[in-house]
């Protein structure tokens, strides 16, 4: 059975790792260019000042898979607490069932206890996990570009 619990980022950021490096050579464009390093001191700090919202997914006791979020007020729209998608991952062998779908309806749970309004979620169109967000009530609301200039 899998299990989804909030959980502090100084407790399961090592655990997290290989996860990150699997996470990482599924779905990262530009690869050659860019190499996974990730910025601890950052999460650290976002960690620190309660802005960072975790939830793991765990069976038997192993971590299989994670989502994370930023939880803040929008630049646009200080009143209001949104969640921003940082990444989610479930790790291949257990994407059966209902897992990854439990994932965002957990995350979506434990963002709407801490106050938060609105929750933006993205995908990657090459991996694209848009029909569960539209089955789960999300809507299409921004398509966002990437080039590598340099």
């Amino acid at each position: 059975m899998i299990t989804y619990q909030i959980e502090d980022w100084h407790d399961v950021k090592d655990e997290a790792l290989p996860l990150l490096q699997r996470h990482w050579e599924e779905v990262a464009a530009d690869k050659a260019e860019i190499p996974l390093a990730i910025d601890y001191a950052s999460y650290d700090a976002l960690a620190a000042s309660g802005v960072l919202h975790i939830l793991v997914a765990r069976k038997d006791g192993e971590m299989i898979g994670y989502y994370c979020a930023v939880v803040r007020s929008h630049l646009h729209y200080v009143t209001t607490l949104f969640a921003f998608t940082d990444i989610f991952f479930i790790a291949p062998e257990h994407r059966k069932g209902l897992a990854g779908v439990r994932l965002f309806t957990e995350m979506e749970k434990s963002l709407k206890e801490r106050g938060v309004k609105k929750f933006f979620g993205a995908t990657k169109p090459w991996l694209d996990v848009g029909p569960i967000f539209e089955r789960l009530g999300y809507t299409k609301h921004e398509v966002v570009y990437s080039k590598m200039i340099g």
